[in-house]
């Protein structure tokens, strides 16, 4: 019903801000009348060129313009840095886009004295390395040499003390040395008391499971050949404290069924049976 009055001074700016605007869009259309022009121009050829060399455009790779200039590699005790490199077959200043980190880790994984490895290229121009190494999990005795194995089942360049120190693999069972070092790994992983105590072990083909001979037992105990976990390896430990005097007579062990085992006595004069 009643509005507002609009004062004198409010006229006033309102008529000063219009002129200003409009003194703005005419310097902007003077301006681009006398320079402006050119930037659109050189816009719409640079366009142009673009859109005609688009071809030779994707075909240009941002690796090739960088090098590699820094090797970072963790975990390696063993080996040198130098071996490592080596055995990568990388080096300082080949292209980016020649180097594969998959590549790289087979490369190292043919090392025996690696266990793993992780391989990583970080821009814009270095690579990390970080090694797990290798250590002797059983040995081979043949002909009063021995000869270490890793967690993988390769050979390590170790003395014979390092091997009489190692659980034994019976000659026989040599052609499974990976599945047993396999199993011995996880041993030593889950329950490492247990694997120190491991005297002797091999492959049984008859009944599909490693046998295991321990320094403090008198029977052999068979694991299963497969789904080894710290429960297997408890409940072993819960049967030597709670069965204590049969296991005394007992010939076998047998660890191959879940959540139980059974125990054989191979001597008569043992009561329990």
């Amino acid at each position: 019903m009643f509005g507002r009055r609009i004062g004198y001074n409010e006229r006033k700016r309102r008529r000063k801000r219009a002129r200003m605007r409009r003194m703005r869009i005419a310097n902007a259309v003077r301006w681009y009348k006398r320079k402006g022009w050119v930037l659109t121009l050189l816009l719409v050829v640079a366009t142009v060129a673009l859109w005609q060399s688009r071809f030779y455009l994707h075909q240009i790779n941002p690796l090739e313009l960088r090098h590699l200039q820094y090797i970072e590699i963790e975990g390696n005790r063993m080996l040198s840095w130098e071996d490592v490199v080596q055995s990568a077959q990388v080096e300082t200043g080949m292209l980016m886009s020649e180097l594969d980190a998959d590549s790289v880790k087979k490369s190292l994984l043919q090392i025996p004295l690696i266990h793993s490895a992780e391989v990583e290229s970080k821009f814009p121009s270095s690579l990390y390395i970080k090694l797990q190494e290798a250590s002797p999990i059983l040995s081979v005795l043949d002909g009063g040499k021995g000869t270490v194995y890793s967690e993988r089942g390769l050979s390590l360049p170790m003395s014979m003390m390092t091997a009489l120190r190692l659980p034994i693999l019976e000659k026989e069972s040599e052609g499974k040395v990976k599945q047993v070092a396999q199993f011995l790994f996880t041993m030593r992983n889950e329950d490492k008391p247990l694997y120190d105590r491991v005297s002797q072990v091999g492959w049984s083909e008859k009944d599909r499971a490693f046998e295991v001979f321990f320094k403090d037992a008198g029977y052999r105990v068979m694991f299963p050949d497969s789904n080894w976990n710290r429960d297997l390896f408890a409940l072993y430990d819960a049967i030597g404290k709670g069965f204590r005097k049969d296991l005394l007579c007992a010939g076998e062990v047998d660890m191959r069924f879940h959540g139980f085992a059974y125990i054989k006595n191979f001597d008569k004069r043992c009561i329990n049976g």
